[in-house]
């Protein structure tokens, strides 16, 4: 079988993605910290990136075992984890290509990354696998961005800029464009700048499925689910509304 090739978070995308977003919002963190505490066995979180969550879990004493398909992602955390002389399990692998050699008290996969998998069939041969690799009565909590999520405006370029330690900046440029069959697709541009040249150029075509959450909440039931509960983002004590932008989903095997 062809090995698959990361057509997303590259060098520069993985760059900005630290400087951007250098740690995870507090209330996003301590809503998937709270199924932390609670695990009674082995921690996973599958499309774990440069380590936002991971990391600081294992600084707080937490075992959490990580994967991502992103070589560039993986290195920053490595080299996030030597700074800090931290050693977690984390691997290079595709979700779907993950063997279930060991079985997860909680599986969580948070910043709506979970969005990622476009096509209904790969939703549900991720779904499937994510199941497959939870003991019995394990959890799988994660977030999806709703058909609310729509950018207000789309087919306008927008721009953020941040310099690096060595002088250098990178440009991050981004356009959305109409969404299609419930995708939201938007055109990346990465570019690195030293004074008044650009030396380096990364596109990317990003997109994301949005969701219905109860066609979502069916398919999680349809996989085998014994136990599926829609949560407001990020509260533990509310459902949410019709029209949020994002919703978290508690599923129990």
């Amino acid at each position: 079988m062809a090995m698959k090739t990361p057509t997303l978070y590259l060098s520069l995308c993985t760059e900005f993605f630290d400087l951007d977003k250098p740690q995870a919002c507090p209330q996003e963190y301590a809503f998937f910290r709270h199924y932390i505490s609670k695990a009674t066995g082995p921690i996973l979180e599958p499309m774990c990136g440069t380590g936002r969550y991971l990391i600081p879990y294992c600084e707080e004493g937490f075992e959490v075992e990580g994967f991502d398909a992103s070589p560039f992602m993986l290195n920053a955390l490595y080299a996030k984890c030597k700074q800090k002389n931290l050693k977690p399990k984390v691997w290079e692998e595709f979700l779907e290509n993950v063997l279930p050699t060991k079985l997860y008290n909680l599986i969580f996969i948070p910043d709506s990354s979970f969005c990622l998998f476009l096509q209904p069939d790969q939703i549900v041969i991720a779904l499937q696998k994510i199941y497959n690799l939870l003991q019995p009565g394990g959890t799988f909590i994660f977030d999806v961005e709703t058909v609310h999520a729509i950018p207000a405006k789309s087919g306008l370029w927008h721009g953020k800029a941040y310099k690096k330690e060595d002088g250098t900046t990178i440009i991050s440029s981004t356009l959305p464009l109409p969404i299609e069959n419930n995708i939201a697709s938007v055109i990346c541009r990465y570019e690195l700048m030293d004074k008044t040249e650009i030396i380096k150029t990364e596109m990317e075509y990003f997109q994301i499925r949005l969701y219905y959450p109860d066609e979502l909440e069916q398919i999680l039931k349809t996989i085998g689910f014994s136990h599926v509960k829609q949560i407001e983002a990020y509260d533990f004590h509310c459902s949410p509304s019709a029209q949020d932008y994002t919703v978290v989903f508690e599923c129990i095997k």
